[in-house]
């Protein structure tokens, strides 16, 4: 499956602010999802939807659609905020959760 193309997401679990609880949503072309969580999981769907509700339901949010009123909501800065960087699942292993430093 690694040849197989795939749009990738990456999602936050907004419970856990100010700390960065990462998964990353990956939808192949035959309509298949996995989800890579920050417990170093892979979840397996049949389809999109199926992947996204059950993040929504685990409390993620995504975090291309975080914005000014998430900022003040949760504190958090979005402009600081980056998605775990990692070709392989064994690079992005230890960068899935970010605990929040104190000021």
């Amino acid at each position: 499956m690694s040849n197989e193309s795939f749009k990738e997401s990456w999602w936050l679990m907004y419970s856990d602010f100010p700390n960065l609880n990462w998964a990353r949503l990956r939808v192949f072309g035959t309509g298949m999802a996995k989800v890579f969580d920050s417990d170093e999981k892979t979840h397996s769907f049949s389809s999109e939807g199926d992947a996204v509700n059950w993040l929504l339901e685990d409390e993620f949010t995504s975090y291309e659609k975080l914005d000014e009123e998430d900022e003040r909501e949760y504190e958090i800065s979005i402009s600081s905020i980056r998605p775990p960087v990692g070709t392989t699942l064994e690079e992005l292993k230890g960068k899935m959760y970010v605990k929040a430093k104190k000021a």
